[in-house]
């Protein structure tokens, strides 16, 4: 059955009538390049000061900042003024598949009852986690843990009291948990997979079971909030970090983010309730070096700002939209095709350790940012730091800044390469590359100062990066052998649930050189690498914990 039918004169009409009905052309003004700016449908305008009820994953966080700052209120945020919420990231109210999305709605609603008993697992001594909480909250007492899964619930009820809901959908690449038979938001972090092998499975959701939990989804939500209720949906734009799939994660995201996409189509066919912001296309159709940060995951903060803007001044009747925001946009143009397609091959050299290559094109660094990047990358891989420097001297780009901090450090120039970088640390990237040629600037210093100051800074920075940060600390304290304050680091870092295996090998050996050799020796048992350098670094420590212990028999 067609998801919509026309008849033929009237769809001829209607693609004349369409001034949006072709794509237009580089010759002339178009809605294409270098930002995006799909046409859209605004059925209802939002009334100031309103409560506007909001579910999803990213992009549902961004929206609601903009609505809080023009004056709307937003009940899923005032959650955060509860005492078991305080000083936690908006992010974990996140909802990132549409079985989580229904979950949700349903126990809000009594559809379903909160099975606590199969949903809240305990990982430490009174150290406890939702699994249907983002994976990234760090385990708690159990009566915080109940306290948040209340809060949402009663945050989720709020729906009621709403005209106007928005959601975003995120993922079809979901964790099935067959103990409680229901899907999670997130997946479960690696301690628990293994603690329990055979209770989760990584399930790729069809077109038909997507849908199937939308509607549901927003059937309940029909039936408890105001007759009224309009509903905005959107995809969004922010890609899987990693797929589990055996296949590139460019596939797979883009099926993901395809399936999405015609589920939203779906749901607006057949329900007038519904209508769609075209956040995905937006984002994904624009400039690269526009819409996404250094990562290619994270979508760069003015090109958010650019897409909320569109949608709440559309839907607050305020006439300022794309064409007029778009002037403001400051972008360079990508690079021509030939500069690009040299640049790949720059990756195949490099990867292939192709020098003659890179001597061949090394002009083409002057007018490519592109092969310049991965230029300097072949420099700085044969020991000729100096060139790196003078490649980075012009060039902004964090990428090419920490190869220039990495080569000054190549050079003996540590404090120099610490001086250098700090300023790209104190900036809001969300990446940790800069951070670690930050710390090994630190170490090449012999500097503990340097390092503590480092960590505070960090953790200043990235609060949601604590255990990382911290980790990469101890480690580095252990390499310059203050052996007492890396332990303080890396002993919490390496219990957590999502703890590193080089954190665990680290404090390890930390352990051991504190002559705490038995807490070494039970931390690093059952602990299994993954690459050779783990594999060689685990066997060692067992075996020098091992004679220690012999010796102490003795």
């Amino acid at each position: 059955m067609p998801l919509i039918s026309l008849d033929g004169r009237e769809a001829v009409r209607i693609r004349k009538k369409n001034e949006y009905a072709t794509w237009g052309s580089r010759n002339t003004e178009n809605r294409v390049e270098p930002i995006a700016n799909p046409a859209f449908d605004v059925p209802f305008q939002l009334t100031p000061g309103e409560k506007i009820f909001t579910i999803g994953s990213c992009f549902a966080r961004n929206v609601e900042s903009e609505l809080i700052r023009r004056g709307f209120r937003i009940p899923i945020r005032e959650l955060f003024e509860q005492p078991s919420f305080k000083g936690l990231p908006r992010e974990i109210v996140n909802n990132f598949g549409t079985p989580s999305i229904f979950n949700e709605f349903a126990w809000a609603f009594g559809e379903k009852i909160y099975d606590e008993e199969k949903s809240i697992l305990e990982v430490g001594k009174n150290r406890y986690i939702d699994l249907h909480m983002v994976n990234s909250i760090r385990p708690a007492a159990l009566k915080t843990v109940r306290q948040r899964r209340k809060g949402l619930i009663d945050a989720t009820r709020t729906l009621a009291e709403c005209r106007v809901m928005i959601m975003t959908l995120g993922l079809v690449e979901l964790w099935w948990d067959t103990e409680a038979q229901t899907y999670l938001n997130t997946g479960p972090l690696p301690s628990i997979l293994e603690k329990h092998p055979d209770r989760f499975a990584l399930h790729v959701l069809s077109f038909e079971e997507c849908h199937t939990y939308l509607r549901q989804a927003l059937d309940i939500a029909f039936a408890n909030a105001k007759d009224d209720l309009s509903v905005i949906l959107t995809v969004s734009p922010v890609p899987m970090v990693a797929t589990h799939r055996p296949t590139d994660v460019i596939a797979a995201n883009t099926y993901s983010k395809s399936v999405l996409r015609a589920v939203a189509e779906q749901i607006i066919a057949e329900d007038p309730r519904v209508s769609y912001f075209p956040s995905f296309e937006t984002v994904s159709l624009s400039d690269r070096n526009f819409s996404w940060t250094e990562d290619f995951v994270h979508v760069n903060k003015d090109m958010i700002a650019l897409n909320v803007e569109r949608m709440v001044n559309a839907f607050t009747g305020n006439k300022t939209l794309a064409s007029a925001i778009l002037t403001e946009v400051d972008i360079e143009p990508a690079e021509p095709a030939e500069a690009l397609l040299l640049a790949e091959r720059a990756r195949e050299a490099r990867a292939s350790g192709d020098g003659e290559f890179f001597e061949e094109h090394s002009g083409a660094a002057k007018s490519s940012p592109a092969f310049a990047l991965e230029y300097a990358k072949f420099l700085y891989e044969t020991q000729r730091p100096a060139e790196v420097i003078g490649l980075a001297r012009k060039d902004r780009r964090p990428a090419m800044q920490v190869l220039a901090a990495r080569s000054m450090i190549a050079s003996g120039k540590p404090a120099r390469a610490r001086n250098f970088i700090r300023p790209l640390c104190l900036s809001d990237l969300k990446e940790t590359d800069h951070w670690e040629a930050y710390v090994e600037a630190a170490i090449a210093m012999k500097s503990e100062s340097t390092l503590l100051q480092i960590e505070k800074e960090w953790l200043k920075f990235q609060p949601r990066n604590t255990g990382y940060a911290q980790a990469r600390i101890g480690r580095a304290l252990h390499v310059m052998g203050h052996y007492e304050a890396a332990i303080d680091r890396l002993l919490p870092a390496a219990t957590l649930p999502d703890r590193h295996i080089a954190t665990v090998i680290y404090c390890a050996a930390c352990l051991h050189e504190l002559g705490r050799n038995e807490e070494a020796q039970k931390m690093i048992r059952g602990v299994s690498g993954k690459s050779d350098w783990q594999l060689r670094q685990i066997r060692q420590i067992k075996q020098r914990i091992k004679r220690a212990l012999d010796h102490e028999k003795r």
